[in-house]
């Protein structure tokens, strides 16, 4: 029976993997969940992008049976390759930024074919 339970546990807690490796190592650097954060992360009102880089939008993947837990998005910075991660969802509904946080060795520009939204720079007139 534990043994039962601690593989119902583990196959809940484990979410599907994306199409982009350096997502899902992006993903467990920080511990990212449909629980919440494993490491912590600085919470800020507003992202600060930059105006001269794409913004990459990409979901992380999170388990379809899980009605109440959070999603998570991270949105890429290319000219300073800095990710932001936004959490929505969650009991209560909550909407809040996160980071920035470093891609580290993991170029999230690689996933640019996964993303579901690309916001080109902002160009002053």
């Amino acid at each position: 029976m534990k043994r039962c339970f601690a593989a119902l546990a583990a196959w809940l807690l484990c979410a599907p993997a994306s199409a982009c490796p350096e997502l899902d190592a992006l993903a467990k650097r920080y511990g990212i969940t449909f629980g919440g954060f494993l490491a912590p992360i600085s919470a800020v009102k507003l992202p600060a992008f930059s105006k001269t880089g794409d913004l990459l939008h990409l979901r992380l993947p999170s388990p379809e049976f899980v009605s109440d837990g959070f999603r998570h998005k991270v949105v890429y910075d290319t000219s300073t390759a800095k990710a932001w991660i936004l959490r929505t969802g969650g009991f209560l509904g909550v909407r809040q930024w996160y980071g920035p946080v470093d891609a580290g060795d993991a170029k999230l520009e690689n996933c640019r074919a996964e993303a579901e939204k690309v916001v080109p720079p902002i160009h002053k007139s």
